[in-house]
């Protein structure tokens, strides 16, 4: 199994000026380790974790996210071993990291607690929760969601692809996904 198959997506990240204000905001208010700090043209400039932003201390308004972030970050690429991922978090000492894409563009984040909610979700949890996003979305039972192994098919009535399409992406939000069907009724 890749990496890219079950990291938590999308991502939430800061650009390298946000104020580490703003910033520590962001990682409490979602509960992260660590956020993604991004230059101006998308690419991973560092990570800024809750410990970085602990160790500065009074945080001054002039204080920027890439002032305190760690430049020397710890990633995955998104086809990346998911055992040999696990093993980097654990090795490396760091509760989360970015997952990479061939271009350096981050594409998700893969944490310990993702790790353990692979080990311990069945397919009953996963179609709980793509259930739940597809009746965010479009309402309830419209699109029906069942799960085995990791592998989520989506029955139902789509109006054209792009509907599709929709259904497949937010599939995709939920964790332990690994693959994705749509199949019209």
């Amino acid at each position: 199994m890749w990496v890219q198959d079950v990291m938590s997506r999308p991502v939430v990240a800061v650009d390298e000026d946000t104020s580490v204000r703003v910033a520590a905001v962001t990682l409490a208010e979602h509960g992260f380790a660590a956020l993604p700090v991004l230059t101006g043209d998308g690419q991973l400039a560092g990570v800024l974790t809750s410990g970085d932003v602990l160790r500065a201390g009074e945080l001054s308004a002039d204080l920027t996210a890439a002032d305190t972030m760690t430049t020397t970050a710890v990633v995955a690429a998104t086809y990346q071993d998911l055992a040999e991922v696990v093993r980097m978090l654990l090795r490396q000492g760091v509760r989360s990291l970015p997952v990479l894409d061939s271009a350096g563009h981050v594409q998700g984040m893969f944490s310990r607690g993702d790790a353990l909610r692979i080990m311990l979700r069945p397919d009953d949890a996963i179609e709980v929760g793509v259930q739940a996003r597809l009746d965010d979305y479009i309402g309830p039972r419209r699109w029906q969601a069942t799960a085995r192994d990791g592998a989520v098919t989506v029955a139902g009535a789509f109006t054209d692809d792009s509907e599709r399409r929709i259904a497949a992406a937010l599939v995709r939000t939920v964790s332990g996904v690994r693959e994705v069907t749509i199949t019209t009724l």
